[in-house]
């Protein structure tokens, strides 16, 4: 019985934590200006961002409009920044950003803890 329960125990933990790292489905995708609608579920957001703030602390991404209009915010936390070298250039990207939408001072964001939560969408020009 002891082993069974060990056993179960194993695989529960094995399940959450499959689930914990799977990313959203392409279905899943909203824009930003949807996802205040969406606080507390994973989604894959997408939007341009317009304004990327630099504090001490942390970084913040903000979409469609800058602060203290932007309808979606994305946040690295400085521990994290080292992952994300070029920041700056994502100023007027198209991006995609996926992750468990939270709210924060009533407004929605996405907590980036590695690179493979944000996507470039818009394709680079073309040098001539």
């Amino acid at each position: 019985m002891r082993t069974y329960l060990i056993t179960a125990s194993i695989l529960g933990l094995m399940l959450v934590a499959s689930a914990q790292e799977t990313p959203p489905k392409a279905s899943e995708k909203i824009p930003a200006t949807q996802a205040k609608n969406h606080i507390g579920s994973e989604k894959i957001v997408t939007g341009r961002i317009v304004e990327v703030n630099k504090a001490e602390k942390l970084v913040r991404l903000n979409f469609e409009k800058p602060f203290p209009k932007q309808s979606f915010t994305a946040v690295i936390f400085a521990g994290k920044t080292n992952l994300f070298p070029d920041i700056e250039k994502l100023k007027d990207k198209s991006v995609e950003v996926s992750g468990k939408i939270t709210d924060y001072n009533d407004r929605p964001q996405i907590v980036l803890l590695s690179t493979n939560q944000l996507k470039i969408v818009e394709k680079p020009a073309v040098e001539k």
